[in-house]
């Protein structure tokens, strides 16, 4: 089987497709394909307004199998009315955000970090909130219960520190 190539030094034009040898830029109207188009790198460089679909939560870009590897965008996402934004150093969320299993290395928190979890600590690796470092506090720390104090060794608490509103004081405690 013998390759032909073809030198075209005009161009080709056909109905809505114009190929321009000049340039090496194809230009077309409309593209209607009904099987497999396969292409290494599509640049649209003639896009002039908005790529919009044709109804409203109709088409994916992608799907669970075929997805993109790097998306690349300057300004917002919108996912259902709730924004994310980035800058340079900085993802801003618009609303509230749930990370489920999620892991960070750093959070910044400018406001207030509130946990509605109403699971209480009994140990050290139970309740809202755990840690498996340390937890440095810059200025007061308010405690609306006990104090429970665990070992290095053990997670269950040895001791505790409470405050007892019918004598008016603090009282400790060692099992």
């Amino acid at each position: 089987m013998t390759t032909k190539y073809f030198n075209v030094k005009q161009g080709i034009k056909t109905g809505n497709i114009v190929l321009d040898a000049g340039t090496g830029n194809a230009t077309v109207a409309n593209i209607g394909v009904s099987s497999l188009a396969n292409i290494a790198n599509l640049s649209v460089n003639i896009l002039t307004s908005n790529l919009i679909p044709n109804g409203n939560g109709v088409l994916s870009l992608a799907n669970s199998t075929s997805r993109y590897k790097d998306f690349y965008l300057t300004g917002n996402i919108d996912i259902n009315g709730q924004v994310i934004n980035a800058n340079t150093d900085t993802v801003i969320f618009s609303n509230n955000v749930s990370a489920n299993g999620a892991k960070f290395e750093t959070v910044t928190v400018n406001t207030q970090i509130i946990i509605n979890s109403t699971t209480d600590s009994t140990s050290t690796i139970t309740g809202s909130l755990i840690t498996e470092g340390g937890i440095g506090i810059k200025k007061d720390l308010t405690v609306g219960g006990n104090i429970n104090l665990a070992t290095a060794t053990s997670t269950a608490p040895k001791g505790s520190i409470n405050y007892d509103d019918t004598s008016d004081s603090i009282d400790f405690k060692f099992r």
